[in-house]
């Protein structure tokens, strides 16, 4: 029992010293890991945020200029459907295409004349088709297909069609019988779509890609390929942008920036951005080191200032982990790690000890009758009274409830008269009585097997009557019931 006592409270001091470094490296740790999480937390923000709002300003705009001329390009097909199955001038024909353009501010007004083989623009062109040819080829693509619109993206390589280069939106022209005889096109310039999305912020330059990775705008840039600028970006990731999106942070030579590649699918192009956060960046790194510094800073103090606060209520936390609030006895978890659980079991099992169980006669109906402050007083008041018939090194335990235990270093027969001692006290002094099971600790016990037998002669107890003392102990390998 001494060296169990002494263990816990002579080394408490030097506990406290190792708890506060101990404290001292975890907070320091926890502050360092917080810089990196900031600054991971930073990168996620910027995803999340930016990155977004700059996607989905990107996509819908695609999707509103979709909407807005997919409609023009059926309303102008209708217009036509007559025209081309008459005789008509082509002049006017042309004449008609360039003041609708500027009539609804389109680029590009195309009108495709399929039994005369004929490709008419708003720009005054008149052109042969040859279905046959990679040129015209699409006309042929777009007259297969069973649905009476589409929308794409033209985007020539030959100059001699750099100015058809646009978002098209081409609409079937019919005859009475259902049959395909011309196209309609509206189409919408790339570049102005493209000045107004890169000027959506500064820090951001935005580029349009082929599967390939070749670059189609910007326009000074066009035909370069995206691995020439950014060789240490690997074909997989690109290649893999068309299923999912593609996120790369690199810091090089100062700079801090994010590289994202999007497929769209509505264009057949990969949106590829570049976003610059080197001084944001470095500003949060700046601030979050600051912020490293102060937080270490106060960890210091606060460990410091926990070491007093520790060492002076060093026996204050003793009492609030080992003892019971209500009745100021040692507690079920004082049993299980001071007693059960370390080597002073070994010192109990060796020395002979014995052990008491006892509660409290008809507790329920005290609660039931007097409500539980009454119960609690009566808790109180028991413990209080059992304390004075023990010795200073008696271990007293609230093992539950109003079920209380007793480790005596002493044999059976002289527990048996602390046991009765005990209840005479609480007979006199009390309105309640007690139950009291007793048996010896051996060598060969384990907590379990001598609560077995406590149990069993505090059950005996009160199956005679209650208000009586009962003793099983352990003889030779049997039980022995002892009579009181």
């Amino acid at each position: 029992m001494k060296v169990k006592r002494r263990f816990f409270d002579d080394g408490h001091a030097m506990n406290s010293i190792w708890l506060a470094l101990v404290i001292l490296i975890v907070f320091s740790l926890l502050n360092l890991t917080h810089y990196y999480m900031s600054l991971k937390s930073f990168r996620q923000n910027m995803t999340e945020t930016t990155l977004q709002r700059t996607t989905n300003y990107i996509t819908r705009t695609i999707r509103d200029v979709n909407n807005t001329y997919a409609y023009s390009s059926q309303v102008l097909a209708e217009l036509y459907t007559y025209k081309i199955q008459q005789d008509y001038d082509e002049a006017e024909i042309l004449a008609d295409l360039k003041q609708k353009t500027e009539t609804i501010s389109v680029k590009t007004i195309g009108l495709v004349d399929i039994p005369r083989g004929l490709y008419l623009d708003n720009f005054g062109r008149v052109l042969s088709l040859d279905l046959t040819s990679d040129r015209d080829k699409w006309v042929r693509e777009f007259v297969d297909m069973p649905q009476d619109s589409r929308y794409h993206f033209y985007d020539p390589d030959n100059l001699e069609y750099e100015s058809l280069y646009s978002f098209y939106h081409d609409y079937k022209i019919r005859d009475e019988h259902g049959q395909t005889i011309g196209i309609l096109g509206v189409g919408i310039d790339y570049t102005e779509f493209y000045n107004r999305v890169q000027g959506l912020d500064e820090n951001i330059s935005v580029s349009f890609l082929t599967q390939e990775g070749k670059i189609r705008l910007p326009q000074d840039k066009k035909g370069e390929s995206v691995f020439t600028h950014f060789p240490y970006i690997s074909k997989n990731i690109f290649n893999s942008a068309e299923e999912v999106d593609q996120i790369i942070w690199e810091y090089r030579d100062g700079e801090s920036f994010l590289l994202y590649f999007h497929y769209l699918e509505d264009i057949n192009r990969v949106l590829f951005l570049k976003m610059d956060f080197t001084d944001y960046y470095n500003q949060s790194k700046t601030q979050h080191f600051y912020s490293f510094l102060l937080g270490l800073f106060l960890t210091v103090v606060v460990v410091i200032l926990n070491l007093f606060i520790s060492l002076y209520q060093g026996s204050k936390l003793k009492h609030t982990a080992f003892y019971d609030s209500l009745t100021g006895c040692r507690n079920r978890h004082y049993l299980e790690n001071s007693i059960i659980k370390s080597n002073y079991w070994g010192q109990i099992r060796q020395d002979q000890y014995s052990m008491i169980a006892f509660d409290i006669d008809h507790f329920k109906q005290v609660n039931d009758t007097f409500g539980h402050l009454e119960g609690d007083r009566v808790l109180k008041q028991t413990a209080k009274i059992v304390s004075h018939c023990l010795r200073a090194n008696d271990e007293f335990i609230r093992w539950g409830g109003d079920e209380f235990l007793i480790f005596l270093d002493m044999d059976a027969q002289n527990a048996i008269r602390v046991a009765n001692r005990i209840k005479e006290a609480i007979d006199k002094d009390t309105v309640v009585s007690l139950s009291v099971g007793i048996t010896n600790i051996t060598a060969d016990d384990n907590f379990k097997t001598v609560m077995s037998r406590a149990d069993s002669a505090l059950y005996d107890a009160k199956k005679n009557g209650r208000n009586q003392v009962k003793a099983h102990w352990l003889v030779t390998g049997e039980t022995v019931d002892s009579a009181v």
